[in-house]
């Protein structure tokens, strides 16, 4: 049986993306690859919607890589303010406090997001210098709305840091007019390239401040690499991860080739199919309604990791549950990449009869009935198709 991968990360790709990450004999400094790296770092900056004011960073990683990489712009004696929705959004603290670099914690319950209320008033007593927010929180599925959150800490912070591991590519982010100081990401979530690859962009103004705490960890050392890449000329400081660069300059041709806006909607439109018949099948999102992102989607049930374990007999993996308030009673779906209609119809029927196994009280059917009626309507509406 082939499997659908409907995980969180890896997402879903394309045979076309991994092939074009298959080459034989390929180094850091060969010109196939010289040439993928400078498409790539365009197109990073295309997806991110910065402009030359920005420098975009491919280094060899995860998302957690960027994640302690673009620290290195925030000040020693500096304050940040951290915006948590939950697990990801927590793995913050330990990287910003392991550096000596002060913070405070705003967080919010499985499900929720912290309240725009809650970070005007902690941004009036002027103690912050930084923000950092995430925009789709991978273990809840909660979307941060980071352009009223942008409007408010504008007027009191230096530097606004951006989570987007789970939303570019698939969100809009929009960094160059939301005054954003710098976004990080990584290439095997919503862009859909393999994993491999750290993904930051950021405003060249906050490159003039590096904090000195580590040598691969400090974007100071990855300036010039970069500028050399985008030159198409050899760039190195470590040997990049090869395969994943041809790949991810395969997926930016391809946004490029669609549109942005038009992925970005075809993202939404998914999202709205899954979570719409996700409840018309007689189970609860997680996420209030108002937070639904376009690319994970938390699904409640006492029966989740049955599910789980259910559905990947059926063909298509899920991801369980990681937020510990609530382990062991929900679990994820993954509808990010290069994911269409018909993955979407899959998996509404797989959870379905996943869950009316185990027990659940479902509507066998009713889901995909509600989704197939949104994605008919959505696609007369815009008069699209797919990805």
């Amino acid at each position: 049986m082939q499997r659908k991968l409907m995980h969180v990360g890896p997402s879903f790709t394309s045979y076309r993306v991994q092939m074009a990450g298959v080459s034989e004999n390929t180094g850091f400094a060969s010109p196939d690859f010289l040439e993928a790296m400078k498409n790539s770092l365009e197109g990073l900056l295309y997806v991110a919607g910065a402009d030359d004011t920005y420098l975009p960073f491919i280094l060899p990683g995860s998302g957690t890589v960027a994640m302690e990489t673009v620290t290195s712009i925030i000040p020693k004696g500096s304050r940040t303010l951290l915006l948590t929705n939950g697990v990801f959004g927590d793995r913050w603290i330990p990287i910003l406090s392991s550096h000596g670099l002060d913070l405070d914690v705003l967080s919010a319950e499985p499900g929720r997001s912290v309240s725009l209320d809650d970070v005007r008033k902690k941004l009036d007593t002027g103690r912050y210098q930084n923000l950092i927010m995430t925009h789709v929180e991978t273990s809840t599925g909660v979307r941060i709305d980071i352009e009223k959150v942008s409007k408010i800490a504008r007027e009191h912070v230096d530097r606004i840091i951006v989570d987007g591991v789970a939303s570019l590519g698939a969100e809009k982010e929009d960094i160059a007019r939301l005054g954003i100081t710098a976004i990080i990401s990584a290439s095997q979530k919503a862009l859909g390239a393999p994993p491999g690859a750290a993904l930051i962009v950021v405003s060249r103004s906050a490159l003039d401040h590096i904090n000195d705490f580590s040598y691969f960890f400090n974007l100071k050392n990855w300036i010039t690499p970069m500028e050399r890449y985008l030159e198409a000329k050899n760039g190195y400081l470590s040997t990049e991860p090869v395969g994943v660069v041809l790949s991810l300059s395969r997926v930016f041709s391809d946004i490029r080739a669609a549109g942005l806006d038009e992925r970005i909607e075809e993202h939404r439109r998914l999202s709205l199919a899954l979570n719409e018949g996700i409840e018309a099948a007689g189970l609860k999102v997680l996420a209030e309604r108002d937070l639904w992102s376009n690319t994970v989607t938390a699904v409640l049930s006492d029966h989740a990791d049955e599910i789980v374990r259910g559905a990947m007999d059926l063909g298509i993996e899920f991801a369980t549950g990681v937020h510990p308030k609530i382990a062991g009673r929900y679990f994820r779906i993954g509808h990010m990449g290069y994911v269409n209609d018909f993955d979407a119809l899959a998996a509404l029927s797989v959870i379905e009869r996943a869950a009316a196994k185990c027990g659940e009280k479902v509507r066998i059917g009713d889901g995909v009935k509600k989704a197939q009626e949104i994605l008919y309507d959505l696609t007369k509406k815009n008069g699209g198709g797919q990805m």
